[in-house]
């Protein structure tokens, strides 16, 4: 059974080291800074674009590429992500576009990519409908309302539009399903926080922030909670569930 990215796509591109939008869950994250002790935090939140990846001349890759999958598209890097996406669909590659959406940035690329619209299709992340949420989880990425506006704008200019779930922020993901479906052409993609004890970075955050935020969520990963959560989407069009979303449901059924 495929896991992961690998869910998606069999091949994942990536041109920088570090994010911006400082994540609290970040995987990617968690190994540079943590795990593999590549950098420090703070130098996560500053990127460092790898210039040999920007100029690299991509070939046509078997199955669909991602594009990115440990960091995001922003105003900083959107020139660079550019050239990348235009070389990797000029070799004839279907791309999965992930991100969480800019406004100054989805406009740029629909009108720059339109020549090669039927090899794309926008996968955005948004987690939760609920912005206090967002921005405790995600402190330096776009608010709801800016990730909807570039949802809409890039199914109302005729690309195939998906969401990513995952991982859901809080217990309410049929909300934020029916904020975005009717702007979707694909899929709408449920997953769990991976990881929860030893990815997610704690440090700063206040008591009244872990009753608020951290405990809710860590409650919201049980699996009466996901039972919950799978049987409320019953019949509902286009949802997809992650590999560990269909852990717990085959476990429960069987």
């Amino acid at each position: 059974m495929k896991t992961g990215t690998k869910e998606w796509a069999e091949v994942n591109v990536n041109i920088q080291r570090g994010c911006e939008h400082g994540c609290r869950y970040c995987y990617a994250r968690y190994n540079s800074v943590k795990r593999f002790k590549r950098c420090t935090a703070e130098q996560w939140l500053s990127p460092v674009i790898d210039s040999k990846k920007v100029d690299k001349n991509y070939r046509r890759r078997k199955g669909i590429v991602m594009f990115p999958s440990t960091h995001d598209i922003t105003t900083r890097n959107i020139s660079e992500c550019l050239v990348v996406l235009h070389r990797l669909l000029d070799a004839g590659n279907r791309v999965l576009i992930v991100s969480k959406p800019h406004w100054s940035c989805i406009p740029l690329m629909c009108e720059s990519l339109k020549e090669y619209r039927p090899q794309i299709e926008f996968r955005f992340t948004i987690g939760s409908n609920d912005d206090d949420v967002l921005g405790f989880w995600e402190p330096n990425a776009p608010k709801f309302a800016e990730r909807l506006a570039c949802l809409q704008y890039a199914y109302k200019k005729g690309y195939e539009t998906s969401v990513s779930c995952e991982p859901y922020l809080d217990a309410y993901v049929l909300y934020t399903y029916w904020s975005v479906v009717d702007y979707l052409t694909s899929s709408f993609w449920v997953g769990k926080l991976r990881a929860f004890n030893s990815r997610v970075d704690l440090a700063g955050v206040t008591e009244e922030q872990m009753i608020k935020y951290v405990e809710p969520l860590r409650s919201a990963q049980t699996d009466a909670v996901v039972m919950s959560i799978y049987k409320s989407f019953h019949s509902l069009p286009l949802v997809k569930w992650k590999d560990s979303i269909r852990k717990v449901v085959s476990a429960r059924i069987e």
